[in-house]
Parts: C-alpha cells; structure tokens; sequence
C-alpha cells in the first residue's frame, strides 16, 4: 500500500510540474516575491515560526527559504500541498496555483 501511495503521489507531482512550468514561466520575478510575502513570509521571513523551525531542524544557514539555492520546484510544490513534519498542507483556496507558480519561481531563481 505504501509503494502505491507514493507511486501515486510522483505521478501526481509530475503532472503538477509539467502542467505549471508554462505559467511560471509567464510570471515575473517580483509577483513572486509578492506572493512569497503575502502568503508565506508570516512564518518563513526572519523571526517567523517556519524559520525558527528550519533552523533547528537544519540549521540557520538553510533556515530562510529565500537565501536558500537548493530548493527545487517539485519539492516546493509537494511540502506547500501536502505539508511536511510541522508545516500543514496548504490548500489551492489558501495559495493558488498561480500564486504557488510564482512563489516556486522566485524561490528557485538563481541566487547571487
């Protein structure tokens, strides 16, 4: 049952993928940065509990999302819909995908 639970759940992360790589595309770096902050910087900008979090779990240098250059867009796609350890999952109605799309691209840009 388990190996069919996750067998599932790479298919469902690589239609999600395929099927939003054409919008992120589309979307400029700064909606992202919006959208990052509006629907996520509450708990994962400096001080927030998803921060805190991190931090102890991976230690500060990995603790904001925003520094990060390691992230890849189906790992954010999968931890923001189904939730990871204290993270809950995050419904299309709280983060649309189009948010969500924006929010991937930003995180993922090319950090200098």
């Amino acid at each position: 049952m388990r190996g069919r639970t996750a067998a599932i759940a790479a298919l469902l992360l690589a239609a999600a993928g395929a099927g939003s790589a054409v919008s992120a595309a589309a979307e400029p770096p700064a909606a992202g940065a919006v959208a990052f902050t509006h629907r996520c910087g509450m708990c994962h900008r400096d001080g927030g509990t998803g921060t805190y979090v991190l931090a102890r779990r991976l230690g500060t240098d990995l603790s904001l999302l925003e520094k990060r250059s390691d992230l890849k867009p189906e790992y954010i796609r999968y931890v923001v819909r189904w939730g990871i350890t204290n993270m809950p999952r995050i419904s299309r109605v709280e983060v649309p995908d189009k948010d969500l799309d924006a929010i991937v691209t930003y995180l993922t840009a090319t950090r200098r």
